[in-house]
């Protein structure tokens, strides 16, 4: 099931994102990376992201165009996973993880989310509830399970959701 996550997440690239949560982190202090090319203003039709360094971790104000739009605050940690770079997202002032693909090349930042309705079918999960006739997908796996899990379906198409495309501003 896909939806937006408005009591959660609040305008998160304004568009359905999955809804598959980890309570613990896919990075260790040991294993985290940093990227110069993260950092800056990215901007597509629906959003606006600002990334940068703060100490040990990226902060991400994300912010909506219109006139409805809200902005959140995110902590971002980079990790990289069979060849591929990945975040983890954490809102500021919210619980669970997020599991991103991200590339940055050519002044572009790609973004994808793990697709919830495929990785339901192939990982195991607690389906918690949040409100009335709502579930939410919640993977308990410690990191080191969870960074296994990640390089299993690395490279798998139908892991993913589309890619969201940011364009960085000068």
């Amino acid at each position: 099931m896909k939806f937006r996550l408005l009591y959660l997440l609040p305008a998160i690239f304004l568009a359905g994102c999955g809804d598959l949560l980890t309570l613990h982190a896919l990075y260790t202090p040991e294993d985290q990376v940093f990227d110069p090319a993260m950092e800056g203003r990215w901007e597509n039709k629906d959003n606006i992201a600002v990334i940068s360094r703060n100490g040990d971790y990226y902060e991400m104000t994300l912010s909506g165009r219109g006139p409805a739009a809200t902005t959140s605050k995110w902590e971002v940690h980079l990790v990289d996973i069979h060849g591929l770079r990945f975040a983890d997202i954490l809102p500021a002032d919210q619980i669970g993880h997020m599991i991103v693909r991200v590339k940055t090349e050519g002044g572009k930042l790609r973004v994808a989310f793990m697709d919830t309705d495929w990785l339901r079918a192939h990982v195991p999960h607690e389906e918690a509830d949040i409100e009335r006739n709502r579930k939410q997908a919640v993977l308990t796996l410690k990191t080191p399970q969870l960074q296994s899990m990640t390089a299993k379906y690395a490279l798998e198409p139908k892991a993913y959701d589309k890619e969201i495309e940011f364009q960085k501003v000068r």
